[in-house]
């Protein structure tokens, strides 16, 4: 179960209270964080998480280097998922059905929201 309690602070203000620190959203972007800028950064801390476990619990590898830009722009997700290593078509693939199986944000949005992935090798190993 998930739990969060948010108090409207001020007029387009709100924060939200769950399991860490409390988290101020804000009615734009130009403040902080808004409602749909989390959605944003949970897919995007998700589908970290799940490459990590994919590496962890396929390749016993605990230290490849993952780091996952998103983007939501016109009602369509685009994530761009850097490693630290070039992966082939297939490994991308298993490493794309590892996310479909475990991601619990990805799986929790509309299955008829469009969401690219795409990967790439992280500047800092080339």
């Amino acid at each position: 179960m998930y739990k969060t309690k948010v108090t409207g602070a001020a007029l387009f203000q709100a924060t939200a209270a769950g399991y860490g620190q409390p988290i101020a959203t804000f009615g734009s972007t130009q403040k902080g964080e808004t409602p749909v800028s989390l959605v944003n950064v949970a897919l995007a801390a998700c589908v970290t998480m799940c490459v990590q476990g994919y590496y962890a619990s396929q390749e016993n590898n605990q230290t490849m280097p993952v780091e996952v830009e998103s983007q939501l722009e016109d009602g369509q997700f685009e994530l761009s998922i850097g490693l630290g290593e070039k992966v082939s078509p297939d490994k991308q693939a298993r490493i794309l059905a590892y996310i479909d199986q475990k991601c619990n944000v990805k799986n929790l949005l509309r299955e008829d929201l469009p969401l690219q992935m795409t990967f790439r090798v992280l500047e800092s190993v080339k």
